[in-house]
C-alpha cells in the first residue's frame, strides 16, 4: 500500500516532467507555510515556473471557469486589483508593490490546472499530513520555548509574550495553533486505529496551546468557535433519544462551552479578558493599543468607502487616506497602518462596494467547492475557510503572508486534487 501511494505521486507516462515537479513543489510550498517564509517564497516561485513550462498548464487553460469557479473568481479579484493601478491615489511603485502582496490568488487558478484531473487522494493526503506535521513541531517548539526549555526561532523574545514564539506571532501562530484543533478532530475522525486517540490528544494541547500559551486573540475566538461547533454537532446525535436526554446533553455542552470561554475571557495576563479595557483606555485617555486603533480605522475604513462607495482609491491606497483622515490627530487617533486590519474594509477601501462584493463571492465560490470534497479533506478545508472568514473580520488575512498562502495553498490543493462526490453537499 505504501508503494502505491507513493508510485501515485510520481509521473506516468503520459505526464511531464514539469507538471509532476509543478505538484511537488506546490505541497512543499504548503509544509514550508508555518516554518519558512523565504521557503514559502523560493518553493512557490519554482511551483510557478514549473506550472507555466507545463505543456497540460496550457492544455487546460481554457476550461478553467468550468473546472473551477474559485479559480476563475481569484482571476477576476486579481485583475481588479490589477486594473486599479490606473486610479490609485499613492504612486505606482507603492500601488505596485501593494499589488504583488495578491499575487497569491494566481496560485489557485494555477493549483486547478497543475493537479487538473487527476482527482487522487495520493496529492491531497501528502499536502494535509505533511501540514499536520509541520504544525506539530511548531507547537512542540512553542511549548518548550514557553517553558523555557529552548529558545528557538527567529521571533522568539524574553518577554512574557514572545517568550514562546517560534517562527511566527501570536496573531499568524495563533490562529494555526486553533486550525491545528480542527484538522487533528478531522484527521482522528478518519483514523480507526489507535492513532485516533493520539490524534485527539493533538488537538487537545493545540486547544491548550492556542488559549494559554500563544494567546493570539483571533485563534482564541476561532478555538472557542470550533468548541461550539463541535459541541452541538455531536449533541445533535442525540436526537435519537427521549426529550430529557437531549435537554442533559445540550445544557451540558453550553455550560463546557460557556466555562471555557469565561476562563478565557477573565484569566489573569489573557489577552481577550484585556479586549474591553483596550477599548476604553482609547476612547477615554486616546491610548493607542491593539483593539482601540482597530476600531479607529474600521471608523476611517467606513468614511473612505461612503466617500468612494463604486470602485474605492486603488490598490495600496489605504496608507495615503489614512494619513490624510488622521493629520490633525495625535494619539492613538493618529495611529497609522498601510491596512485597515480588516480584509473586507480593505477591499472596500481599494475597490468600493465591487472588491467587497468579488471578494464576498471569491468566498462563496470556495466554500463551494469544498462541499463537494469527500471526508475528511471537507472538513480540513472547511474548517479552515471558517478561521480564515472569521479572522478576515479582525486582521487583513489574505493580504497577510502566512494566513494568506496557508488559504491558497491548502485550499486550492485540496479543491483541485482531493476526491469530490458527485452531488453538491452530499
Amino acid at each position: 500500500m505504501q508503494v502505491n501511494t507513493i508510485s501515485r505521486l510520481g509521473r506516468t507516462g503520459t505526464e511531464s516532467y514539469q507538471l509532476v515537479l509543478a505538484r511537488w513543489f506546490a505541497i512543499v510550498t504548503l509544509w514550508l507555510v508555518p516554518i519558512s517564509t523565504a521557503g514559502v517564497n523560493l518553493a512557490s516561485g519554482a511551483f510557478a515556473l514549473l506550472a507555466l513550462t507545463s505543456p497540460e498548464v496550457w492544455r487546460r487553460a481554457p476550461a478553467l471557469r468550468m473546472r473551477s469557479p474559485a479559480g476563475f473568481a481569484a482571476l477576476v479579484l486579481f485583475a481588479a486589483l490589477t486594473l486599479s493601478l490606473a486610479y490609485s491615489s499613492p504612486g505606482i511603485h507603492e500601488a505596485f508593490d501593494f499589488l504583488m502582496k495578491y499575487r497569491k490568488l494566481l496560485f489557485i487558478p494555477l493549483l486547478v490546472l497543475v493537479f487538473g484531473d487527476d482527482n487522487s487522494s495520493a496529492w491531497a493526503k501528502a499536502a494535509v499530513w505533511g501540514l499536520f506535521a509541520t504544525l506539530v513541531l511548531t507547537m512542540v517548539l512553542t511549548y518548550t520555548n514557553y517553558f523555557g526549555w529552548t529558545a528557538v526561532g527567529p521571533m522568539h523574545g524574553t518577554d512574557a509574550m514572545t517568550r514562546p514564539w517560534v517562527f511566527k506571532d501570536h496573531i499568524s501562530g495563533g490562529l494555526m495553533m486553533a486550525f491545528l484543533v480542527c484538522l487533528s478532530f478531522s484527521l482522528a475522525k478518519a483514523t480507526k486505529n489507535a492513532g485516533g486517540k493520539a490524534l485527539y490528544l493533538v488537538a487537545l494541547a493545540a486547544m491548550v496551546n492556542v488559549l494559554f500559551v500563544l494567546q493570539g486573540r483571533t485563534g482564541q475566538v476561532v478555538a472557542i468557535a470550533y468548541i461550539a461547533i463541535f459541541l452541538v454537532v455531536h449533541a445533535a446525535r442525540f436526537r435519537r433519544y427521549d426529550k430529557r436526554t437531549r435537554w442533559i446533553v445540550a445544557l451540558g455542552a453550553l455550560t463546557v462551552c460557556a466555562c471555557v470561554a469565561a476562563f478565557v475571557f477573565y484569566a489573569k495576563d489573557s489577552r481577550l479578558a484585556d479586549t474591553a479595557q483596550e477599548v476604553t483606555q482609547f476612547e477615554t485617555q486616546n491610548k493607542n493599543t491593539s483593539m482601540g486603533v482597530r476600531l479607529e480605522f474600521y471608523r476611517r475604513s467606513i468614511e473612505l468607502i461612503a466617500h468612494r462607495p463604486i470602485a474605492g482609491y486603488g490598490v495600496g491606497s489605504v496608507r495615503m487616506q489614512f494619513e490624510r483622515l488622521a493629520s490633525t490627530q495625535t494619539g492613538g487617533r493618529a495611529a497609522m497602518a498601510g491596512n485597515p486590519h480588516n480584509e473586507f474594509f480593505l477591499m472596500g477601501v481599494q475597490l468600493g462596494l465591487i472588491g467587497v462584493a468579488l471578494f464576498v463571492w471569491f468566498l462563496i465560490a470556495v466554500g463551494r467547492e469544498c462541499q463537494r470534497l469527500v471526508q475528511p479533506s471537507r472538513d480540513v478545508a472547511n474548517g479552515y475557510l471558517f478561521a480564515f472568514v472569521f479572522g478576515c473580520l479582525a486582521n487583513s488575512l489574505l493580504l497577510n503572508f502566512t494566513e494568506g498562502n496557508l488559504f491558497i495553498f491548502l485550499i486550492g490543493i485540496l479543491i483541485s486534487a482531493a476526491p469530490r462526490c458527485e452531488c453538491v453537499g452530499a
